[in-house]
């Protein structure tokens, strides 16, 4: 196949070139897949054979940003715009999580951090309440001695919760959506670098290490595979 000419046209242009391959990867991308890609990043570091071979992974993809600039910075600008009209997907996500570790938990420790919570208004209230005269001493004592109590059996229940799902990959969703977004758009410069670029070949192993990161979506995590994400209704962008 011949290589097409190198990249000619407006930042703009390539911006949107990007945009329509990133979306095309990433926005009908389910959440175990994302869950997937975040998990992935913090495998690719351990799979490492040693510190020194992962410095030199980084190395080369740097290096390959600063020969192809134009490239990666409208990368990052489709993913900072897409990662954030897409908050509302990774909430919905969260939201399913957090109902998956309840349905998998006790009644107690699903409703461990409502019993806390309810332990510190209670105290906050009775802490503003005495210096009015609102309520008596004894009122105040019996009452600050039951939120302590609330709070203290809510952070032990906390410790008691059995699903890794309370953790999971959605707990922020700001986070989550960049990184889903990040591999992406990566993925997408790589592919226009590919397509576009007479030198790109030389480019092999850095575009490679990209495309991996993206190929990540459909490898569950060995790491963290007791994180079953396959219960999660909202997956509509």
């Amino acid at each position: 196949m011949q290589a097409r000419e190198p990249f000619s046209g407006s930042s703009h242009e390539l911006q949107e070139q990007i945009r329509r391959r990133t979306q095309a990867f990433a926005r009908h991308l389910p959440p175990s897949q994302a869950a997937n890609l975040i998990n992935g990043v913090a495998e690719e570091e351990r799979e490492a054979e040693s510190w020194e071979v992962l410095k030199a992974a980084e190395d080369r993809v740097r290096d390959l940003h600063a020969r192809f600039p134009d490239y990666f910075e409208a990368a990052e600008a489709v993913k900072q715009s897409e990662a954030e009209s897409d908050l509302g997907r990774f909430r919905g996500w969260r939201r399913e999580q957090l109902r998956l570790a309840r349905e998998a938990d006790t009644f107690a420790a699903s409703n461990a951090g409502r019993i806390r919570n309810a332990g510190g208004t209670l105290l906050a209230a009775v802490i503003a309440a005495k210096p009015f005269g609102l309520i008596s001493g004894d009122v105040f004592f019996w009452g600050a001695a039951l939120a302590a109590g609330l709070m203290v059996l809510g952070s032990q229940l906390i410790k008691k919760r059995r699903s890794p799902l309370w953790k999971g990959v959605f707990i922020d969703p700001k986070f989550a959506a960049h990184s889903v977004w990040r591999c992406a758009s990566q993925a997408a410069a790589a592919a226009q670098i590919r397509e576009r670029e007479p030198d790109a070949a030389q480019w092999e192993d850095a575009l490679q290490i990209l495309e991996s990161r993206w190929d990540r979506r459909n490898r569950r995590s060995t790491l963290w595979a007791e994180e079953d994400y396959t219960g999660i209704r909202y997956t509509t962008a």
